[in-house]
């Protein structure tokens, strides 16, 4: 029955997000309208459009059946006439539908699936959004001549620039919305720091703008935007921006002017242009931070991890653990553990380098099993392989190196759907008060050295004493 649930949930619920988000925007368009069927702010086609995206695997003509329920509803429930709601509602569903379709098939995504993910996609959708606003205006100024017998051209050029508003200032926010909410809710403190400088630019706006000229004022805006834009992450960047520029809007409009019809004041139209570029340079700018920080990463993950099978490299590891066994104090339990593939040599002469990568990869995941994620490991050697293990008891060290050993003999990997039998040599060394981090790797490199000495597919404790001392006729040179 939950089983049942979740998939009848999984399978609907872009349809009912899709629905609330187009009938909330709509009732917000509804109540921001002016003389006639004009709105100050028209969120819903912007908005459907940039959750169309991100529900891209999944649309199909129901959700178009959706956007129009979802738009028509709220006009007919305040008693707006059936022939204007119909009229307006196909200029709508033209813009959301033509923009959905030209970013869909061409604009470009990400390898992690991010729609606003490099610089030139800014400009690149932007563009793309062009045939959606043309079309769009031009359906929806001939409704409006039609309606209300309207100047048909100038009635085009406010609709474009009233849904260009909208396309830079909204759809962002969308598409650089986080798959996982999760992730931006456990950073909240910081997020709340982010913006909270821009919401006391904003007061400070509402409370100088009557007592100095209110175009000074104004200006207290564009700090706002270079703030959000120059800290923070994407989404947090494109919201607040959303935000800061309609209330900009709304503000001058409703405290300067009132609720006229915006197409027959230019100025209100200068307004919506300067909002619109703010907007859009403060996007280009947080765009391109977002991918810096992107190339950072990429670059550290290079640095510090093996390429092949994603674990700390032997540098990077070698830091870490430096640094936790420097701040080591006494009583603290600590045990280095290094693991060596047994005659991994030869998986390479008769299979070939190729399986022996193969080997290694499926060696790593299966070892990330038996490993709690908050222990270091990191691969030193062709096949040598390190682990430092803190915060536990000794006991559970020793426990878990015999673990690993055992895992490894006795379930084999699986290398191309085909069981690959494999066994393990390891030497694990106990910490002691004032050891260096190179002094703790040379006794588990004893203690390895031993078990391999010993036999292999076993493991082996370093105990200072003569009997760890690696047999004579031991030949390395034969591992």
């Amino acid at each position: 029955m939950i089983l049942t649930l979740k998939k009848f949930f999984y399978k609907c619920y872009p349809i009912i997000t899709l629905f609330i988000v187009t009938t909330l925007t709509t009732f917000i368009g509804i109540i921001e309208r002016v003389n006639g069927p004009f709105s100050l702010v028209w969120l819903t086609n912007a908005i459907t459009i940039g959750v169309l995206l991100r529900f891209y695997k999944h649309v199909n003509w129901q959700h178009y059946l959706i956007c129009c329920a979802g738009m028509v509803l709220p006009d007919l429930l305040i008693g707006t006439s059936l022939n204007q709601v119909l009229l307006m509602t196909i200029a709508n569903v033209m813009t959301i539908s033509i923009g959905y379709i030209t970013l869909q098939r061409f604009a470009t995504r990400t390898e992690e699936g991010e729609w606003l993910g490099s610089l030139h996609s800014v400009p690149q959708w932007l563009l793309l959004c062009q045939p959606s606003l043309i079309i769009g205006s031009l359906v929806g100024s001939g409704a409006l001549f039609a309606l209300y017998d309207n100047a048909f051209l100038q009635t085009a050029f406010y609709w474009y620039l009233n849904e260009s508003l909208d396309f830079i200032v909204f759809l962002p926010v969308i598409l650089a919305a986080p798959r996982i909410l999760k992730s931006f809710a456990n950073d909240f403190f910081n997020a709340f720091l982010h913006i909270i400088p821009s919401i006391l630019l904003l007061f400070a706006f509402v409370f100088i703008k009557d007592k100095i000229y209110f175009l000074m004022a104004s200006i207290l805006i564009i700090p706002t935007i270079i703030w959000l834009a120059l800290s923070g992450n994407l989404f947090l960047t494109t919201f607040g921006i959303s935000m800061n520029g309609a209330f900009f809007f709304m503000w001058i409009i409703h405290s300067t002017h009132g609720y006229l019809h915006f197409s027959e004041n230019i100025y209100i139209s200068a307004v919506r242009t300067i909002v619109a570029v703010l907007a859009l340079c403060a996007l280009t700018i947080a765009v391109a931070i977002s991918e810096r920080d992107k190339l950072f990463s990429k670059l550290s993950q290079l640095a510090n991890h093996d390429d092949l099978t994603g674990i700390l490299n032997r540098r990077a590891f070698t830091k870490a653990a430096e640094a936790i066994t420097s701040s080591l104090n006494k009583g603290d339990i600590c045990s280095m553990v290094l693991i060596d593939i047994d005659f991994f040599k030869k998986i390479n002469d008769v299979w070939g380098h190729q399986k022996g990568d193969k080997v290694l990869v499926a060696f790593c995941q299966r070892l990330k099993q038996c490993i709690p994620d908050s222990q270091l490991f990191g691969r030193v050697g062709g096949e040598e392989f390190a682990l430092l293990l803190t915060n536990t008891p000794e006991i559970n060290h020793q426990e878990l190196t015999n673990t690993i050993v055992n895992e490894l003999s006795r379930n084999p990997l699986s290398i191309d759907n085909e069981p690959f039998p494999l066994t393990i040599s390891a030497g694990m060394a106990a910490w002691s008060e004032g050891q260096k981090y190179e002094t703790l790797f040379k006794y588990a490199d004893l203690a390895l050295y031993q078990a391999k000495n010993n036999g292999r597919n076993q493991w082996q404790e370093y105990l200072p004493c003569e009997k760890m001392l690696p047999n004579q006729n031991f030949i390395p040179s034969l591992l």
